[in-house]
């Protein structure tokens, strides 16, 4: 029952797989619990964070559901019968889609908060997709839940019409993205401070040409760590170049071929700081391709303190958005307009942000050479 590494298929996708063939077979019964994150990781062969993308992911599909501390189970009639029964029990938390741990850490932060007070949580990823978002919108609409918490993008305000009808109804907030015109409850990160921590870091390690691959136009979240970076440039006295702001998506590829793209054209830079650490790897992968070495040639940050930069072959510098503290805080805020029906205005909260120094960046290296200077003048 081993996974295989050889497959094209990802391994999450395997997992999902092998867990849909028992469903099939009626080995895992609806409105059964299926085995434990751990045991099903321990017989597949694989982590268990492995399974564990894979079963959220199912969740997200309908064809299992998660009961806090009693384990997640294969969707039958719970759907059908405890939707209503136990409306006033349930959140609906809309996800932009599953493919990055940045959202994993929102959900565990807000689903244990939740949890904690006998509040569960019913999930829907509308992968990045305006129409599947709208539709799951309506769907809240026929669902008798208490709240809605929707992890925005920039394509949410196409729905704000459809977010401002359920506000009206229930308990509504937004985390991470901005959706312009919307009256609800909103949760994110000090991302213009965090923009300008990183490119901070890079000016005083001696940096003046810093490609920022910025990420969407039109979304908060990119544009507030673009202003950083552009706030940061201002305060060291040095010109912002628009040839240096480079627009991606959130997600390797668009990375890779950026990066790619810009020193293939002959552009120079000497530190690169991406929009998030997905786009980060790719900007990695492509200096890599390049023969640029990191950080001897250039230097790379990245944003979002995601796993994948701890295991980077040069760790990579990025900032801590506090993504599950968005999650406790939102859920915080939910709970309380739900039990005291409370209609004051909307509030904004920033989670503070904090900068994680490694060694993409040669910190480490400009302090080892500092520390010798230093020693060779003592001695003399």
């Amino acid at each position: 029952m081993k996974i295989d590494f050889n497959s094209p298929l990802s391994l999450p996708a395997q997992v999902k797989e092998k867990i849909l063939a028992r469903i099939e077979s009626s080995i895992y019964k609806p409105d059964e619990r299926i085995p434990s994150e751990e045991n099903l990781a321990r017989e597949f062969g694989v982590s268990r964070m492995t399974v564990r993308q894979a079963i959220v992911e199912m969740i997200g599909e309908k064809k299992l559901y998660r009961i806090p501390g009693r384990g997640t189970f294969v969707s039958g009639s719970y759907f059908k019968e405890t939707l209503n029964e136990a409306s006033q029990k349930f959140v609906m938390l809309v996800v932009p889609n599953l493919r990055h741990s940045f959202y994993y850490q929102i959900i565990s932060g807000l689903e244990s908060t939740l949890a904690k007070n006998s509040f569960n949580v019913l999930l829907r990823s509308v992968n990045e997709d305006f129409h599947e978002e709208k539709t799951c919108l309506n769907n809240v609409l026929k669902y008798s839940v208490s709240g809605l918490v929707l992890i925005a993008g920039k394509y949410s305000s196409s729905n704000l019409d459809l977010i401002e009808k359920i506000r009206q109804r229930i308990s509504v907030v937004c985390i991470d993205v901005r959706v312009i015109g919307a009256k609800t409850d909103f949760v994110a990160s000090d991302d213009r401070k965090g923009g300008f921590m990183v490119t901070e870091h890079l000016i005083e390690l001696g940096h003046k040409n810093i490609l920022h691959l910025a990420g969407p136009e039109g979304d908060s979240s990119a544009e507030f760590r673009c202003n950083g970076y552009m706030e940061a440039l201002k305060s060291y006295g040095i010109k912002i170049k628009k040839e240096l702001i480079r627009y991606t998506d959130w997600h390797f590829e668009e990375g890779y071929f950026e990066t790619k793209k810009f020193f293939l054209n002959g552009a120079r830079a000497t530190a690169v700081f991406a929009c998030n650490d997905e786009v980060a790897a790719g900007a990695y992968k492509a200096l890599k391709d390049l023969k640029i070495t990191v950080p001897d040639e250039v230097a790379l940050a990245g944003y979002g303190n995601l796993d994948i930069g701890k295991f980077f072959e040069v760790p990579l510098t990025t900032v801590d958005q506090g993504a599950n503290e968005m999650g406790k805080v939102a859920a915080r805020i939910l709970l309380e307009r739900i039990r005291n029906k409370n209609t004051s205005e909307a509030r904004e909260v920033m989670v503070p942000t904090k900068l994680i120094v490694r060694d993409s960046c040669g910190i480490r290296k400009k302090e080892s050479v500092a520390n010798a200077i230093e020693e060779s003048q003592s001695r003399r």
